[in-house]
């Protein structure tokens, strides 16, 4: 630990570094071919098995009553996006999700489909596992158009992806591939154009690309490059979908740049607030601003403010043009926000419990209301939110009593609507009680 020759080990390392050897460090094989390791597992595996072959029938009893609780064919909540409603559903004796969307009305209030919309399967993770060992399936995000998805799969374990391209309307694969990808991709302002990230030796995403469809990979452009050892870069969209942000974090410090894709897809990168040790921020975009939560001037739970989009776009966004939306309230710790086209939601914690509040869209801070809930203990957070026009904001809530849930808080009328709550086979909340109790220190 502390200095090494030729890497980046932070501010004032320890030197001379202090060594440690690792017994273990021979069973590090990366492709999984090394047969003294392989010989070494299987040896484990085989006296595992011999020493507990005596709770054989212990394991198979918790695991039936494990099952038990579980609905294994069931469908999760449903939520809009565009002309449709996307959800995933499971089916019992089949290992993986199966991704899905019914068509939606015309009329914008439509909480959940109709039920005898038709289904249309999108992407079966069963089918892409067939004849694999392992499958994870990361990221399916779907085009502006709505006609092409793209799904990000990992069949070695080791985390780097194979992003594979689906043309929903002729049911059929795209030639294009994206290999040696780090997660999911971001869409452009088209249906050709799409954002993704590749990492370092040391597995840390590190580079931006952009690729269009139809050309081969190796005619991507590579938009940002992370050299700083130190941080890691992530992407996304903004609610709106107008901006993609490119994100360099460190666990103390925070760049974030933006490409406006109206502008179309050569537009180019611009930073927000340059880089400055230990100060952290995150942003959406709403309208003609830019909503910031930071920990700017020492606060410590994080604070809203906001800065012009004109201001960004001409290279002036940084600190000094950000104001002040909400004053900063130390019992108040901001973690995330939602910018909505008539109110913004945020998300975080209070009084020791997860908390959500709404703030109307003449973003007033006198507008602010925490949503209240009956029980007294539980678990809330901001879910799926896809349209930014919507009246709603869809939120997912549970507790030690209550499953998994699914609600639509109108902030306009202050009215609250569950939409979705998972099935549990054999619960019976009567038969328990949730408090909350306070001991004197």
């Amino acid at each position: 630990f502390g200095a090494v020759e030729g890497e980046n080990r932070g501010e004032l390392p320890m030197d001379p570094p202090l060594q440690r050897d690792d017994p273990w460090f021979w069973l590090r094989d990366d492709d999984r071919e090394s047969e003294e390791v392989l010989s070494h597992l299987r040896a484990e595996n085989a006296y595992t098995e011999r020493e507990t072959a005596h709770l054989s029938a212990l394991r198979d009893e918790l695991y039936k009553e494990h099952i038990s609780h579980l609905k294994e064919t069931d469908v999760g909540p449903a939520y809009r996006h565009g002309p449709w409603f996307y959800y995933t559903r499971t089916v019992k004796g089949l290992s993986y999700k199966i991704h899905c969307r019914k068509p939606g009305a015309a009329d914008a209030e439509m909480r959940q489909p109709a039920d005898d919309a038709q289904e249309q399967v999108i992407l079966d993770e069963n089918k892409v596992a067939e004849g694999k060992s392992q499958c994870i399936v990361d990221g399916v995000m779907l085009c502006p158009g709505h006609d092409i998805l793209a799904y990000s799969v990992d069949f070695s374990g080791d985390e780097t992806y194979t992003v594979v391209f689906k043309d929903l309307v002729a049911g059929t694969e795209l030639p294009d591939t994206l290999e040696g990808v780090c997660g999911s991709v971001e869409w452009g302002g088209d249906s050709k154009t799409v954002y993704y990230r590749t990492e370092d030796d040391a597995k840390r995403p590190w580079k931006l690309w952009r690729h269009t469809l139809g050309e081969s990979q190796d005619k991507d452009v590579c938009l940002f490059t992370e050299m700083d050892e130190l941080f890691n870069l992530n992407h996304g969209k903004t609610t709106s979908g107008r901006f993609l942000i490119a994100d360099a974090s460190s666990t103390e410090t925070s760049e974030l740049h933006a490409i406006d894709l109206e502008a179309g897809p050569e537009a180019q990168m611009v930073v927000v607030q340059p880089r400055e040790f230990g100060l952290r921020y995150d942003l959406d975009h709403v309208g003609e601003n830019f909503l910031v939560w930071t920990n700017k001037d020492e606060a410590v739970e994080n604070k809203l403010m906001r800065v012009p989009v004109s201001s960004v776009l001409a290279g002036q966004g940084g600190q000094s043009s950000w104001t002040e939306v909400l004053p900063y309230d130390p019992t108040m710790h901001i973690e995330g926000v939602i910018a909505m086209a008539d109110f913004v939601g945020i998300e975080g914690r209070q009084a020791g419990l997860t908390q959500i509040w709404v703030l109307d869209g003449s973003l007033e801070a006198s507008s602010l209301q925490r949503l209240s809930f009956e029980e007294e203990l539980y678990e809330v957070e901001i879910g799926t939110n896809r349209e930014p026009g919507a009246r709603q904001l869809r939120i997912e809530y549970c507790s030690l009593t209550t499953p998994r849930t699914a609600m639509e808080f109108e902030p306009a009328s202050g009215k609250m609507e569950r939409v979705w709550r998972q099935e549990v086979p054999g619960l019976d909340p009567s038969k328990y009680e949730c408090r909350r109790i306070f001991a004197e220190a």
